[in-house]
């Protein structure tokens, strides 16, 4: 392949949808709902072109067996440096340009029938294009300054999609909380930049990676550096404290809801930790910063979820609380399980929220409790719902297993027995509160007309869920290790892992496979889902009890341990006084400074005009009288200047006299 072919190939990956969306926003009217096959159409280019990506780097097309750079200047600021729009594709950005292609594809698939009849159809698949076109440019950047520009399309997709039903209160509201909160993080990630661009002159992450390490920037500063584009990450991915946006977020479509959770958006935010690592391993304290935060992110979303009766905010709070395992694996060192833990969970995160569409779009439903019994009706979003569930707790053999027994085992091996015990406290409640979702909805007899008259979704929706459950089973097993002793190798490990430099300095040692934790994990989750079971298959009225009798705990997990009412008392209220405070300042002091001027001059006006008589006569007056005033206002200066100089003299005088 010529290296110009190549360059056109790559840079056609993000270029295709982008295109779609500006194909779409201009002729979607009158595509109507063929604007769908359009969609289609260029994401599967797309796709195409990611999969020769993954090829040529992984060495299998002739060539290959090297990662693909490019550049391009794009401004140049003199002493300042030159930015460059490029491209950096390794074994970390090949695999994710083919799941968001992939993913992107499967939920478009999807979006056909469960769209079907929406008022802004054509709109719906250009934003949803726009959104994979810009997680695809964020993948490819080699560069802060490049990835910011995505990250924040990215966010604006979000916005857009979560608010697609604008005529819902709920929705607009939940797409402004989550275009606010998420800006927090971003404006934390734009200062690390700056910081970072300001002491190494660079903001290539490659350059900035080799400047820490010659020491143009190092101690606090690198770490406070580090920190803030982790709190960018934080933002994006929904972990502690800015985690409050993505449950709200549920109030888009579902297939918008699959998308954001399984491949974009959040992903994007694992994505930043994972592609910077060989800046964040230079700084062990923040390191311990996104291990912690991850480790509980990852408890205390799994707590939330439990009582929840939404079923898309009980798959919701399950992606913040996975998305703190996969920080928890990176910031423990355990990079390559962290990412193969993101490769994995979109498969099965993007299964279980169309199976959760899937109800809806049968019983137009979010509450649980108002299903039951569609075990029978609905027997194929059935079975793909149990295949991701079981992924999703991590049970043996499914897809699930390989990347979260790894991040747990690292955390056991490394010593960091606290962080071990929440991976491991979570295992169990995952697996809880996913089987109390299915059991409660397609378990029991129907509970309402509308779960009694369910049907099973039709074969544009049931298709891409059946590849995508296919994918919960198998994915993982790209990554089995090989000290588990089947006679293959781990591929995944030996095509994305972290460079000789991240490795040396974290001073790693690949971690054989445990049988024994890897055995515990499993005993947890199926403890798990035991008692899930329990509760809510063999003996239903016992949950109802427990929820009686642990009240307050039921209620403080409900309201997601009132973070939402924290923010409001503080943050949204005190915001809000300081915006009638500033109002209150500009309109009395600012404007009234303005307007007291406007009014002076008007007066000042209504009085001169009673000058303009229009008599000839008495305009000749005032020019005399004018005249007369400069005059005597000239004569008063020269009069001062001779007394003044009458003084001065009478003065030098007397001095001569009183020195003689």
């Amino acid at each position: 392949m010529e290296t110009v072919g190549q360059q056109l190939i790559i840079t056609a990956i993000p270029a295709l949808p982008a295109l779609v969306f500006v194909v779409l926003a201009l002729f979607g009217r009158l595509l109507k709902e063929n604007a769908q096959y359009v969609a289609i159409l260029g994401v599967t280019i797309s796709l195409v072109f990611s999969v020769f990506a993954l090829l040529f780097v992984a060495g299998i097309i002739p060539g290959g067996g090297a990662p693909i750079e490019f550049s391009k200047p794009w401004i140049n600021l003199g002493a300042g440096g030159i930015f460059s729009m490029g491209v950096l594709i390794d074994g970390l950005a090949a695999v994710m340009l083919v799941v968001v292609c992939f993913v992107s594809l499967m939920i478009q698939l999807y979006s056909g029938a469960f769209m079907e009849g929406d008022s802004r159809f054509s709109w719906f698949y250009a934003v949803l294009n726009l959104f994979t076109a810009s997680m695809l440019g964020l993948v490819l950047a080699p560069n802060f300054i490049q990835l910011y520009i995505f990250w924040e399309l990215v966010g604006v997709c979000s916005y857009l999609l979560v608010g697609h039903w604008f005529e819902k209160p709920s929705a607009r509201d939940a797409a402004q909380k989550a275009f606010l909160v998420t800006r927090v993080g971003d404006a934390a990630l734009f200062i690390g930049i700056i910081i970072f661009w300001s002491t190494t002159g660079s903001v290539a992450f490659e350059d900035i990676s080799q400047a820490a390490q010659a020491g143009f920037i190092g101690g606090s500063l690198f770490t406070a550096a580090v920190v803030l584009v982790f709190v960018g990450a934080i933002g994006k991915s929904a972990q502690f404290p800015l985690h409050v946006w993505l449950p709200d977020a549920m109030e888009g479509p579902t297939p918008v809801s699959a998308l954001i959770h399984a491949a974009t958006m959040v992903a994007a935010g694992v994505y930043l930790v994972a592609r910077t690592y060989d800046i964040f391993v230079q700084s062990p304290e923040a390191m311990l910063v996104v291990a912690y935060i991850g480790g509980f992110t990852a408890l205390m979303a799994g707590t939330m979820a439990l009582v929840k009766k939404d079923i898309k905010r009980v798959v919701a709070y399950s992606t913040v609380s996975q998305l703190g395992y996969m920080m928890l694996g990176l910031g423990i060192g355990s990079y390559t399980a962290g990412v193969f833990h993101l490769y994995n969970h979109a498969f099965f995160k993007a299964l279980l929220f169309l199976c959760a569409g899937s109800i809806i779009y049968a019983m137009d439903s979010y509450n649980m409790f108002e299903m039951g019994g569609l075990r029978r009706r609905m027997p194929i979003t059935f079975w793909a719902m149990v295949l991701a569930g079981l992924s999703l707790s991590g049970i043996f053999p499914f897809a699930g297993f390989w990347s979260k027994d790894a991040i747990v085992a690292s955390a056991y091996e490394e010593h960091l027995y606290v962080l071990f015990g929440m991976a491991l406290l979570t295992v169990f409640l995952t697996a809880f509160y996913i089987f109390r979702a299915i059991f409660v909805a397609f378990m029991g007899e129907p509970r309402t007309e509308a779960a009694r008259g369910a049907v099973e979704s039709p074969g544009i929706m049931t298709g891409p869920m059946l590849i995508l459950a296919f994918l919960a089973v198998v994915s993982g097993w790209v990554g089995i290790p090989e000290s588990f002793g089947l006679p293959i190798p781990d591929y995944f490990a030996e095509f994305v892992h972290p460079s000789e430099f991240a490795t040396t300095t974290l001073d790693l040692d690949p971690h054989g496979f445990s049988f024994v934790l890897g055995g515990i994990s499993v005993l947890v989750a199926l403890l798990g889902i035991g008692l899930a079971y329990a509760l809510y298959v063999q003996r239903p009225e016992r949950s109802g009890a427990l929820a009686r009798r642990f009240a307050p705990i039921h209620t403080f997990l409900d309201k997601g341990w009132y973070f939402d009412d924290l923010y409001g008392a503080t943050f949204v209220r005190g915001s809000r006084w300081l915006g009638r405070a500033t109002n209150g300042l500009d309109r009395g002091l600012t404007g009234g400074l303005t307007g007291g001027v406007g009014r002076g001059a008007s007066r000042l006006g209504g009085m001169l005009q009673r000058l303009q008589s229009g008599g000839v006569q008495n305009y000749a007056l005032f020019i005399l009288l004018a005249v007369l005033v400069i005059g005597v206002i000239v004569g008063a200066q020269y009069a001062v200047m001779v007394v003044g100089l009458v003084v001065v003299i009478t003065i030098a005088a007397f001095a001569v006299g009183v020195r003689l």
